[in-house]
């Protein structure tokens, strides 16, 4: 195949060639960013006055940073009426989407609980103990836009896990929105604090007057935040990295153009540095998909331009020879999202086929019906994925999230006996002598 790059006339490029493909898999990794020495340290400032200061810190960054005087509550609860007031004023059928939502997103995450797990062997057991977190924060962005289905993708695997004490932390303007009052009425959150950016994250990791500490902290949001949790990791348990939004669709020109240049749209639309990519071994397709994003564009209203700039920056269609070559592709990326529009994904066969061979990626999208829309809000589970190559080694959210693990080990005497001698030869092998003298004390011999 002739290896070359075509400009079209929309924001998208067309690049031919596995080599050239594979070039620009390269350019995406400058979607991960690097870090921001002026945002450390402001952050490390915020956490060090809330840590020191307490409440009243909190009130006050509040205030700075956000702009919302000490005279706004800062804790809510579901139960709370003027939360129920606002929710109430949410339109029905979102209301009812949101139900829907829940109700499958519970549903999904039901098969992920772990049982405490028990080896028995000599009158002797050894456990793998499964216990929930005790408490979890969910931050929840307010900035340019909300996502209750983040809030729901978010709490639910909590909940099924058995967590007990679920507390969002956001800014207080998401708490005038209705459909987060809904949100918040579905799931029964009994703590809601209005606050955000890096001071919501130190109260949450350090606790406050009013504000109990957490176990865990989860949820995107913007770099202050995003940094706040890098520099509390080991204070408080944290969740990955959460980068922007990314596609990577595999094609093979078998379904319609208009449905696969929606589903790259629907990533692009998210930010400017969103990420969409169509890797496909029909030339064919690879215009007229390019030609469909085009002309699907106009339709995005206020989007429109949010989804140019992704493209532009971000987005491709690299057209190889092969299904292997797909596949190599794909793996290189590592995406977040990953949409396999192959005639083979329809079948289980096909199935079988992705599954074995894809290795990181956050989310699988089988075949041409599945479109990635559903799995944002309805289809069960988490949309919280990995992103920016992450999947390489981080895994979606989900109840195993929400949980620690113990090891419980209880030997019978005789058990004791019979691995002492080679518990004490490996002790004395690393030269630790209190070592082997416990184990040698428990077969019987003094030492």
């Amino acid at each position: 195949m002739e290896k070359k790059q075509k400009e079209t006339a929309g924001p998208l490029k067309v690049v031919e060639g596995l080599a050239e493909a594979l070039l620009f898999v390269r350019t995406l990794e400058a979607r991960m960013p690097g870090e921001d020495l002026a945002v450390g340290a402001a952050v490390r400032s915020i956490l060090a006055s809330v840590r020191e200061g307490g409440r009243s810190a909190l009130l006050a960054a509040r205030e700075k940073y956000e702009g919302v005087p000490p005279s706004v509550p800062l804790t809510f609860s579901s139960d709370d009426g003027e939360l129920a007031a606002r929710a109430a004023t949410a339109p029905a059928s979102v209301v009812e989407a949101l139900a829907l939502s829940v109700e499958r997103v519970r549903r999904y995450h039901d098969i992920q609980k772990e049982q405490t797990r028990t080896l028995t062997e000599q009158a002797s057991f050894f456990a793998s103990r499964v216990q929930p977190l005790d408490a979890v924060a969910l931050y929840v962005p307010g900035g340019k836009a909300f996502y209750p289905s983040s809030v729901i993708m978010s709490a639910v695997p909590a909940q099924v896990a058995g967590v007990e004490r679920l507390v969002v932390f956001t800014p207080a303007r998401s708490l005038e929105n209705p459909v987060f009052a809904a949100t918040i009425k579905l799931l029964g959150v009994k703590e809601v604090h209005a606050v955000g950016g890096a001071q919501a994250v130190a109260a949450a990791a350090y606790g406050v007057e009013g504000v109990a500490r957490v176990d865990k902290i989860v949820g995107p949001g913007n770099i202050y935040v995003a940094t706040a949790k890098q520099q509390l990791a080991g204070r408080v348990g944290t969740d990955g990295f959460a980068g922007p939004s990314e596609i990577l669709v595999l094609g093979d020109g078998s379904s319609p153009a208009r449905w696969v240049a929606a589903d790259m749209l629907a990533q692009a639309e998210h930010d400017e540095e969103a990420s969409a990519v169509l890797v496909t071994t029909s030339l064919k397709e690879a215009h007229d998909v390019a030609a469909e994003v085009d002309s699907l564009l106009p339709r995005l209203g206020a989007r429109e331009g949010i989804a140019r700039a992704s493209l532009a920056r971000y987005g491709a269609v690299l057209v190889v020879s092969s299904r292997e070559e797909l596949v190599e592709v794909a793996n290189a990326i590592a995406s977040e999202h990953l949409h396999v529009h192959t005639a083979c994904a329809l079948t289980e066969e096909g199935h079988a086929f992705w599954m074995r061979r894809l290795k990181g990626v956050g989310a699988i999208f089988l075949g041409r019906h599945t479109a990635e829309s559903f799995g944002d809000y309805l289809a069960g589970p988490s949309h919280v994925l990995p992103t920016a190559g992450t999947a390489r080694f981080a895994s979606a959210l989900g109840v195993y999230d929400f949980v620690r693990r113990s090891s419980v080990l209880s030997m019978s005497a005789s058990m004791a006996r019979a691995l002492a001698a080679p518990t004490e030869s490996f002790a004395l092998a690393e030269e630790l002598p209190a070592h082997a003298l416990a184990a040698r004390l428990r077969g019987g011999h003094e030492p």
